[in-house]
Formats: structure tokens, C-alpha cells, sequence
């Protein structure tokens, strides 16, 4: 089968946004309906409707392709009208299709055709999973005009008659020809006078050749061979107090012209606007990280109120407001990948930021992650409710998605269950997590359950896991409950823990040393903390707070990383985990803080036998 000489790709690069396009298609005033063919292929069904689509029949003649989608296959075709062509002719000044030179009429059926079915439940606001036959992609989105929703493709044409299925795919009717990018990243973004500075920056770091090359000619790296660059106009560096390339390198690099040095400050800030692969705004909020060119320094993103923010985090206890991302003017396509505009962000409460950023290297910081502090718990009336009912977090089936975004575990049913403490109980912030986790045959319980962790400073980390000792029957070790394993970011950690598991007695000193602790405080030196105890049987006879060592792991980047909990053996459902506590090897203490029940950090030391 011909297919023009060139290779189909389809990269599945995560979620689209929370703004589906049955949203779009639900302010309409004229309902979008399926029409579905007796097995009409591509081809013959443009014979069918020549007083709609004769134009583009002529196109499919000259480019000798009307056989090709003719035959059997898996095509969506983005057809437009007549209308819509001739809206291109009079744009390109040409009277009939037979003045367009034929390579170019080959590469717009190639951009007009997926080798895939994509129906509109596909759609979404920013760009579809599969690439175009030209190795280009297609965005999507909503505008309303007069109180109707048009869905728009590629900012360059309205849907007009969606879902038609044919025998060899979907064809979806728009009222204007779209146009295929032309032009690098590189070309694009400097083909806008408004971002003369930034591109002096490309160019005299070289990441402007970097970003000026054909994806056919750049494979060997299929990290670059699409590429995503978020650009800061004269405006938004004016804000900055930056009128100039030279006051960029007064900034970034005073003392110093090897500005193509990898470590040279400026050539780090150019880097850190330039991301691996094509991440449409779609794809920066499905992750909460992202790999830059200034290895190994991320940017952080999230969705806000339908607001992309970049680097906004909170970071040991300090609010660090970041910047927007330009809804309106991002999703600019280029041959090689795509390029956003930042702009200011007016956070309630904090500093306004003009949308002009650098590179934020941090030292490593201990993180005492909250594992029950996520955003679906906090937007729950329950969360730190005093009193209030469990929140259930369950799957539908095995392969539904899940409810908690990030998180994942294999089977249908419960996963976690968030619940907030008990009168007189020491859970830190109140709350804490029950688990669904077990390892037996036949058993529903969650073989694993994995989480997203806040942001983590490269660098090595100890790594402790908190919990409250419990057995749902049976004493320990006759009955181990559950034996888990941590596995961060795919790397096991050598020590397990088991939620039946009692601490060892000794000094604080003594327990560190066999890696334990007592994480949660009362403030009462007298008594800081529920001890471990045993009856005259040598059988633990209570259920106190304790965190264990699990060992120690080397983040290699700063960023959200994933925590997977293994059930190695046994089972149980009272798995209750309160934090895990990531602090550097180095750091002046693994054993202070410990926090009290509002969360406040206590520092003091608590001498004596526990």
C-alpha cells in the first residue's frame, strides 16, 4: 500500500484536559450526530457528495492518493468543503488547485489524514494522541461565538459535520482547508518581532541550530526529534526589567562570553525554556514534571482553575508563586515540535511574577510528605474533618482510570481509604491513610498500590516509612500482617517493613541506630510519644506510631516522583500509613522533627529508654 513515503507515529503522551469535548459539544445549540456508512470507503463516498467535495476529489487525482484511501484501512480524514478550499486558493492568490505546486498538495493530504480512528469522544482542548501523516500534529478546541460552540480544528476551521464512519475510518467535515507548519521552531518563534531578545539568546547559546533541525535529520536523539520551547517576548522580559541581550548577560552570565558552554548561565537559562518531546498544554498538565535541556533541572506544571501555572510549588513551607502559561496564544505548531507563551500570574495573597523565570537549583531538603494531603482529599468535605465519614477510593474495573490522578493499583475495587483520626490519636494533621494491600492467592486485596510524591530535590535520601503498628488479627510475628517493600521511581529499597511490625526497645539513639524512630509528638517531655510495650509474655501488647528505615535512595532528579507499596506476603486491611519521610543522608538529623497532631514541627530532644 503507497503511503506518500512517509512514516506514521503515534505518540500517547498522557491525559487530555479535564474540558472534553462533549462539554464543547453540550453548549450547541444543534446536536453533533454520527453518520455511519454500509462499508462506503474514503474515496467513493467524495463521489458520492461532488456538489460538497469535489475540490478536494481534484486533490486526491493530482496527488495520484484517491486509490490509497480508497482501500482498506484506518483513517480519520479532516475533509474540508468546497468552500473551504477555495478559501485557500484566494488566500494563496491561485484560481484552481492545478496552480499548487503538487509536492505541496501531497503534503496537505498528509496533513488532513491520521492513520488512525479518532471519533470527536477523542477530542479534547489541545492536541490529538496521533500524529498527521505529514509527522505533524492537530489541536483541538472550543470557541463560543453568539452563545454556540464551534469545536475548531488547529485554530484554522470549524467542525461542521463530525463522526461520518466509512468503511476504512472516520471522516470529520470542516469548512476551510488547514495549513501544515513550514517552519523549524526555530523559524517560527523567530518570525514574531515580539521575540527578537529570546532568539538573540538561541543564537548565541547555539540552541537556536539545536531547534532549527528537520525531524527526519534528527533521529539518532529521539529526545529532540520533537521539541517543546516555552518563550518569554520583549514584553514579558521588559516586565523583568530586561530591554536587551546584553542585559539578559548581565544577568546570567556577568562574567563569562562562552555562552555555548553547557554550564554557562546563560546557555542554562535558554536551556531551561526548552523541553524534551512536544508537550502541548494538554500534555504539560497530565505530568507534574518535566526534563528541561538544562540537565537535570525540571519545571514543575499543574492546572488551576483552568490556568496553567508553571513552577507554582510550595517548597519547605514557602509559597513560590510561578508563572502562567498564555491559553490563547500557546499550542503553536512548528515542523519539529511546540512553542507557549509565559505570562504574568497574580496569585491571591502573594507577590504578582511578570512571567520572566530561571533555573531553580535546589540543595537536597528533607520532605515530610503527608501521604493523606492530595488534591481529590482536599477538595472532599471530609478531609481533616473531625468526625467525619471515610472517603473510599475505588476502581470500577481493573483497567478504569483511577480515582486519585497519579496513583495506581491493578485491581477492581478499594484501594485507599482516607480517614481522619480518632479523638486522642497522634496522626499527624489528624488524618491518615488506610491501605487495601495484600499478597494472597484469591484475595482482592491490592497487590501494590502506587503513589505521587511532592517534589523531591535531587540528591541521597533516607528513607522512612510511617505508620501505626497494628495487627487485624493474630500477634506478631505469628501473624505479620502485611510485608511491604518501597519501590521509588522503579528502584527497590533493600529493607521491607510490615505493618504488624513493632519497634525494637531502646534509647533514641540506640533505635536510630537499628533504623527507628518515633515520629509524632504530644509536646510533653515527660511523654513525648505512645512507647512501644510488651506483656510479661514478651508479646507487644500495643499499637504505638512508629517509622522505620526502609534504606536509602538516590533521586537523580528533582521532581514528582513515584512510591510504589509491594505486598510481598500476607494481608490485611488495616494498613494504616500516616508519612514517608524523605531526608538527606547528610542531613543534621533523622530523628527530629517529630510532629504534633496539628502538624507543627517539634524539635525537642526527648532523652531516655522508649
Amino acid at each position: 500500500m503507497n503511503r506518500f513515503n512517509e512514516s506514521t507515529t503515534s505518540i500517547k503522551t498522557g491525559l487530555l484536559f479535564c474540558l472534553a469535548l462533549l462539554c464543547f459539544i453540550s453548549c450547541k445549540k444543534e446536536p453533533i450526530v454520527t453518520i455511519t456508512s454500509d462499508q462506503v470507503n474514503i474515496t467513493t463516498f467524495l463521489d458520492k457528495n461532488s456538489d460538497k467535495f469535489s475540490e478536494f476529489r481534484r486533490i486526491l487525482d493530482i496527488t495520484g492518493t484517491a486509490g490509497y484511501l480508497q482501500a482498506y484501512g484506518t483513517y480519520t480524514l479532516f475533509l474540508p468543503t468546497n468552500d473551504g478550499v477555495k478559501k485557500y486558493l484566494q488566500e494563496n492568490g491561485k484560481t484552481s488547485i492545478e496552480q499548487v505546486n503538487v509536492d505541496s498538495l501531497k503534503d496537505l493530504v498528509r496533513f488532513h489524514l491520521i492513520e488512525d480512528t479518532i471519533s470527536t469522544e477523542k477530542f479534547g482542548d489541545g492536541k490529538l494522541n496521533s500524529l498527521t501523516m505529514l509527522d505533524q500534529y492537530l489541536i483541538t478546541g472550543a470557541t463560543n461565538v453568539g452563545g454556540i460552540t464551534k469545536v475548531t480544528v488547529n485554530r484554522q476551521a470549524n467542525l461542521v459535520q463530525p463522526n461520518i464512519r466509512l468503511g476504512n475510518g472516520y471522516v470529520h467535515v470542516i469548512d476551510n482547508m488547514l495549513r501544515p507548519s513550514t517552519k523549524t521552531l526555530a523559524k517560527a518563534i523567530e518570525a514574531n518581532p515580539s521575540n527578537s531578545i529570546f532568539v538573540e539568546a538561541l543564537k548565541v547559546t547555539g540552541l537556536y541550530d539545536t531547534l532549527n533541525v528537520l525531524p527526519e535529520n534528527n533521529n539518532i536523539d529521539l529526545q529532540k526529534k520533537y521539541m517543546t520551547v516555552f518563550v518569554e517576548s520583549n514584553q514579558v522580559l521588559a516586565n523583568a526589567g530586561i530591554l536587551s541581550l546584553r542585559n539578559l548577560t548581565d544577568k546570567y552570565s556577568p562574567n563569562s562570553t562562552s555562552y555555548k558552554d553547557l554550564n554557562n548561565g546563560l546557555h542554562m537559562w535558554a536551556a531551561y525554556h526548552i523541553l524534551f518531546y512536544a508537550k502541548y498544554l494538554a500534555d504539560i498538565v497530565s505530568s507534574q514534571g518535566h526534563p528541561t535541556l538544562a540537565r537535570p533541572e525540571i519545571i514543575s506544571s499543574q492546572l488551576k482553575n483552568e490556568q496553567v501555572l508553571i513552577n507554582d510549588i510550595m517548597f519547605n513551607g514557602t509559597y513560590e508563586p510561578g508563572f502562567l502559561l498564555s491559553r490563547t496564544t500557546s499550542d503553536n505548531s512548528a515542523i519539529n515540535g511546540v512553542f507557549h507563551y509565559t505570562a504574568p500570574y497574580s496569585p491571591a495573597g502573594a507577590a504578582a511574577t511578570t512571567g520572566h523565570f530561571a533555573v531553580k537549583k535546589r540543595d537536597p531538603f528533607p520532605v515530610y510528605w503527608d501521604v493523606a494531603d492530595f488534591p481529590e482529599a482536599r477538595k472532599n468535605p471530609s478531609f481533616r474533618k473531625s468526625g467525619a465519614v471515610a472517603i473510599t477510593y475505588a476502581k470500577s474495573s481493573a483497567t478504569a482510570a483511577s480515582p486519585i490522578k497519579g496513583w495506581w493499583w491493578p485491581k477492581t475495587g478499594d484501594g485507599v481509604y482516607y480517614r481522619n483520626a480518632a479523638a486522642g490519636e497522634p496522626w499527624v494533621f489528624a488524618d491518615y491513610l488506610n491501605l487495601f494491600l495484600g499478597n494472597v492467592a484469591g484475595n482482592a486485596r491490592q497487590e501494590f498500590i502506587e503513589m505521587k510524591s511532592p517534589l523531591i530535590v535531587r540528591g541521597k535520601y533516607a528513607v522512612w516509612v510511617c505508620y501505626r503498628r497494628r495487627n487485624q488479627s493474630g500477634t506478631y510475628p505469628t501473624n505479620i500482617a502485611t510485608q511491604t517493600r518501597v519501590v521509588v521511581d522503579g528502584d527497590p529499597l533493600p529493607i521491607t517493613f510490615n505493618f504488624g511490625e513493632p519497634a525494637p526497645l531502646g534509647s533514641t539513639s540506640e533505635l536510630e541506630a537499628l533504623g527507628w524512630k518515633y515520629y509524632t509528638s504530644t509536646g510533653n517531655p515527660a511523654s513525648p510519644f505512645l512507647k512501644q510495650t510488651y506483656n510479661a509474655s514478651g508479646v507487644y501488647s500495643n499499637n504505638p506510631w512508629i517509622s522505620k528505615r526502609v534504606g536509602t535512595i538516590d533521586i537523580k532528579t528533582t521532581d514528582i516522583h513515584t512510591v510504589r507499596l509491594e505486598a510481598i506476603q500476607g494481608s490485611q486491611n488495616a494498613n494504616d500509613l500516616d508519612m514517608i519521610h524523605f531526608i538527606p543522608v547528610d542531613w543534621s538529623s533523622q530523628i527530629l522533627p517529630r510532629f504534633k497532631v496539628d502538624g507543627t514541627p517539634d524539635f525537642e530532644p526527648y532523652p531516655g529508654t522508649h
